[in-house]
């Protein structure tokens, strides 16, 4: 059916391969953050047992993903308000963004691997990984303000921490698509290449840091990235 949620998770030389390839160019209804927070409690499972080198996270056609579905954001945002009364919020906003932002303290490096258009929460899951790899043609974006709404699964903070406060904030308030070349020169992606060379690069990156590391600690995650691009000569 046309309206299938494939979201898939293999294992290749020690490598876990998160492909996205849902309706819309993976855009997020409902149906796809169900499945996709699943499959992200399979990958925390997978990561207890030990022994994998890296992840890189992708989507099966043109496009990284175009976002959340505007009508099921808009009620997903009603119901996940915050609580004036006790200064908390909802258990499930609360589950629904830890699937989000476990990402970056796995222990092993995350990469996501950026085609087509990479939007609002799907720029959430790229943020939220270690390293992202930008293919030329590739646009990006938070265009939440526009809905009078900001990133809610980890994407200000992140944002911040790989742009820069100036840099995060324009890209943040005022919504705008940016072209991939733009992105890696805001400090957005790790690498830029060109079409059809992210994978490959991911995988080299991923196996760089698995023979020449040794134990991956997610907070020293610019270092690794340094170190890999010395060795290429960058």
């Amino acid at each position: 059916m046309s309206d299938t949620i494939n979201i898939s998770l293999t294992e290749e030389n020690g490598i876990h391969h998160f492909v996205m390839d849902a309706p819309n160019n993976n855009m997020m209804s409902t149906a796809f953050l169900n499945t996709f927070e699943a499959t992200m409690v399979q990958v925390e499972e997978r990561a207890k047992k030990g022994g994998i080198k890296g992840m890189v996270i992708y989507g099966g056609g043109r496009h990284f993903s175009s976002g959340a579905d505007v009508g099921a954001l808009a009620d997903r945002s009603e119901k996940e308000a915050y609580y004036d009364t006790t200064g908390e919020l909802p258990e499930s906003h609360v589950v629904q963004k830890s699937h989000f932002t476990f990402l970056r303290d796995l222990p092993f490096p995350v990469v996501s691997v950026v085609t087509g258009f990479c939007i609002g929460s799907g720029s959430e899951i790229a943020v939220n990984s270690h390293y992202r790899i930008l293919e030329k043609g590739a646009r990006i974006g938070q265009p939440e303000s526009t809905f009078g709404i900001l990133p809610a699964l980890g994407g200000v903070a992140r944002n911040i921490e790989i742009c820069g406060m100036k840099n995060a904030y324009e890209l943040v308030m005022t919504g705008d698509m940016i072209p991939a070349d733009q992105a890696y020169e805001l400090g957005y992606a790790d690498i830029f290449v060109g079409k059809k060379q992210g994978l490959p690069e991911a995988l080299s990156l991923i196996e760089y840091i698995s023979a020449n590391i040794g134990k991956f600690e997610p907070k020293e995650y610019r270092t690794y990235i340094q170190q890999y691009k010395n060795s290429k000569g960058e």
